[in-house]
């Protein structure tokens, strides 16, 4: 986080936060921006609500029970009365369905309107962050608070039909190389020795200006050696058809960890999920990525209970997971407005639960401390990791 030095400025409102979205980097990556942009042009963070004459409300779409939290901090912030400025930051700013009377909007991609609405010395471009603070961050597998981040892209080029994420970002916009690259050299100054490449989708990088994800590793990698890469969610299709560069990047040693969110071990489910790809082709690329690449950890995410879901389809799954170093086993949930929500029938509660319980005993016996089962997303702990019949 921006560490430089604030003072505050006269007339400046306070701004109180809620953060509705704590388990998602990007989200954390640019909420942290914003707060950062009113930090260091003055404007005092208020202890309390009531005191607070901005309201930022940071907010997440990735699931209908996220959704209806992000709306109570939403109507919370609303409720303090007449004459405050409310601010959704976040997923749920950008869905069209959202009812924006009395706010100010500021979706994923556009930050920059803060310097729209808000006086300032500092533009929100000249704020920078590299690290997530624990006030607005809760690391998942493989990620936490000593990585220094990369902002590398937004939005994704697949169009998952479970996913809102596609619905609120749209299309990829991809940083451009030369920015990276400054990027990464002011962390290089700084000692940096591992980077982690921040995007929903790595391997959705540059599809808009005309390069790719191999191509940006290949240009970050010359610029200097020793230094390693962390690579977040890469789309399994990704390992396929860029193979040969990829396998050349990981024989070098400098990638630490990357994960490969293969979502389900059942073809006729990932046709369900519109995920094009054939999970024989890329289980049998990832093996030889581990092949190439044995100091390298090898995350998943798989998806249990997604609506037609039978019990070999899930047996399937886990048996995807035994490829992977670290997985985390997420509980579907509809949302409202995507393809998956109209797929019936829905998996039964008991045999949801059921999966749940096989999932826990999964990851605690076969990847202990490796492993996560989430339930929900607003979740202190994982379900894997709570006493037996209290999921």
């Amino acid at each position: 986080m921006n560490t430089r030095s604030a003072t505050q400025s006269p007339g400046r409102p306070p701004v109180f936060i809620f953060n509705a979205s704590r388990r998602c980097e990007p989200s954390a990556f640019l909420f942290t921006k914003a707060v950062q942009f009113f930090h260091v042009n003055g404007y005092r963070i208020a202890e309390k609500p009531e005191d607070g004459e901005i309201i930022l409300v940071n907010s997440c779409c990735v699931t209908q029970d996220k959704i209806a939290t992000s709306k109570e901090a939403l109507e919370a912030a609303r409720a303090l009365g007449a004459g405050k400025t409310v601010v959704l930051f976040g997923c749920m700013a950008s869905l069209p369905e959202l009812d924006r009377q009395g706010l100010i909007c500021i979706g994923p991609k556009s930050l920059g309107d803060l310097d729209v609405h808000f006086p300032h010395h500092t533009s929100i471009e000249e704020i920078r962050i590299t690290r997530l603070p624990p006030a607005f961050y809760e690391p998942g597998q493989g990620l936490g608070y000593e990585d220094y981040f990369l902002m590398i892209a937004q939005g994704c080029a697949n169009r998952c039909s479970y996913c809102n994420i596609k619905r609120a970002k749209r299309e990829v916009k991809s940083e451009p190389v030369e920015k990276i690259i400054r990027e990464l050299n002011a962390g290089l100054t700084r000692g940096v020795q591992e980077f982690a490449l921040l995007a929903d989708d790595c391997a959705s990088y540059g599809c808009d200006i005309g390069t790719d994800l191999v191509q940006l590793m290949e240009e970050l990698f010359a610029v200097a050696p020793g230094f390693g890469l962390k690579l977040g969610y890469l789309y399994p299709q990704f390992a396929v058809t860029h193979f040969e560069g990829l396998k050349r990047l990981f024989e070098t040693g400098r990638i630490s960890y990357v994960n490969i969110p293969v979502q389900s071990g059942s073809q006729r489910v990932l046709g369900l999920m519109d995920r094009r790809y054939d999970i024989d082709a890329v289980l049998g690329a990832i093996r030889r990525l581990k092949a190439a690449a044995p100091q390298t950890v090898f995350c998943t995410h798989i998806m249990i209970n997604f609506p037609t879901e039978d019990h070999d389809d899930f047996l399937k799954s886990l048996a995807v997971a035994d490829d992977f170093d670290e997985v985390v086993f997420l509980h579907y949930s509809d949302n409202a407005e995507t393809a998956a929500a109209g797929i019936y029938p829905k998996v039964a509660e008991a045999e949801m639960l059921k999966r749940l319980d096989l999932a826990s005993t999964y990851a605690n016996r076969s990847k202990p401390g490796r492993s996560a089962v989430i339930k929900d997303f607003d979740c202190d702990r994982p379900y894997n990791m709570l006493p037996s019949g209290k999921g």
